[in-house]
């Protein structure tokens, strides 16, 4: 998957990932509600997108019981 065949809910997780990527404050760690609030996009939406990027390496799992998700890379860099 490069950056060009990322879907908008892909491109609006990872965004939502990097906020703060800047700053002082933690960045790079949400969760599926969270993104889903963030997004705007729907529960299942969001699941299923989760999946394929974590499946390419782009975000890993860290916390299973809440579905804690970490922000690896972002095709769109590379």
């Amino acid at each position: 998957m490069s950056g060009s065949n990322l879907t908008g809910t892909d491109k609006a997780i990872l965004d939502v990932l990097k906020q703060g990527r800047d700053g002082e404050s933690p960045w790079g760690i949400a969760t599926k509600g969270y993104l889903v609030d963030e997004t705007g996009y729907s529960r299942n939406s969001v699941y299923n997108r989760l999946e394929v990027l974590e499946a390419r390496g782009y975000v890993k799992l860290v916390h299973e019981p809440t579905r804690l998700f970490e922000f690896v890379s972002d095709p769109r860099e590379d």
